[in-house]
C-alpha cells in the first residue's frame, strides 16, 4: 500500500533542516520512478564504494543489477548493508551571499539489504523491467526490441531491495538571504533546470526504417509507441 509511512529511524533521522524531511511513501515513490538512476552505496575490505546504476521499482521493492562477477554483487549478496539513493535537480537557488547560494533539489535515501535473484527466468524478466521503466513500451508492440534472454540472464546479477527504511529530503524555493545582504547588487533567485534531450541518432542498420522513440515530460522518460 503506498500509503504507508516509512518507519522513522535513527539514521532517516535528519537533524540540520527536518523541515525537509518527510517520511510519506507515495512521495517516495514519485522520486524513485522519476528518476533515471540511482546511486548505491556499500562497505568492503577496501573501503567504501558508490556505484551509478539504472534501476527500476516493483511495488515495495527496487531492482538493481550488475555484473555476476562485479564487486557490488559479491558484497552485497552477503548480506552486506546497502544505501541507495535517488537525487533529482530541480533548479540552482542564488542568493545574495555565495554562503546561500543551493540547490533545488528531491531526494531519497534508502536502506537495508538486498537479495539476489538466483531464478534466471525471473532475472531476465526483471531486466526487461529495468529496460521498460527507463524506455516505457520498448519491449511490446510491432518494432519491440528483443527481450533479454535467460542466457544472457546468467552473467547479469539482479538484486531486489525492500523499500522500508527511507527518507525524503526537498528543498525548494529560494536563498535564505540575511538582512545585512538585503542591499548587496547582485541577483537572486532560482534557475530551474530540467532534463532535455537531443535529437535521436540512428544506428547504420536503423537509418529511417523506425521511428525514434519519443520523451515525454509527463514521466520524464522516452516512450516507445
Amino acid at each position: 500500500m503506498n500509503d504507508r509511512p516509512a518507519v522513522q529511524t535513527e539514521r532517516t533521522t535528519a537533524y540540520r533542516y527536518p523541515e525537509r524531511v518527510t517520511y510519506d511513501r507515495a512521495d517516495a515513490y514519485a522520486i524513485l520512478d522519476e528518476a533515471l538512476h540511482v546511486h548505491v552505496g556499500f562497505a568492503t575490505e577496501e573501503g567504501p564504494f558508490v556505484i551509478p546504476s539504472l534501476h527500476a521499482r516493483e511495488g515495495d521493492r527496487l531492482i538493481l543489477h550488475g555484473s555476476a562477477h562485479g564487486r557490488f554483487v559479491k558484497t552485497v549478496s552477503s548480506g552486506a548493508p546497502v544505501c541507495v539513493t535517488a537525487t533529482i535537480i530541480d533548479g540552482l537557488i542564488l542568493g545574495r551571499a555565495a554562503s546561500h547560494h543551493s540547490a533545488a533539489y528531491r531526494s531519497v535515501m534508502v536502506f537495508g539489504t538486498a537479495t539476489p535473484v538466483e531464478d534466471a527466468a525471473e532475472r531476465a524478466e526483471a531486466l526487461a523491467r529495468v529496460v521498460e521503466n527507463v524506455v516505457p513500451g520498448r519491449l511490446s508492440g510491432a518494432n519491440a526490441a528483443r527481450r533479454p534472454s535467460v542466457e544472457e540472464a546468467e552473467y547479469t546479477a539482479i538484486m531486489t531491495m525492500p523499500i522500508s527504511e527511507f527518507s525524503i529530503k526537498v528543498r525548494a524555493g529560494f536563498a535564505r538571504d540575511e538582512p545585512k545582504d538585503d542591499e548587496v547588487a547582485a541577483w537572486a533567485g532560482t534557475i530551474p533546470l530540467t532534463t532535455t534531450p537531443g535529437a535521436a541518432v540512428p544506428d547504420a542498420i536503423t537509418g529511417t526504417r523506425f521511428s525514434a522513440p519519443a520523451y515525454d515530460p509527463t514521466i520524464h522518460r522516452f516512450r516507445q509507441d
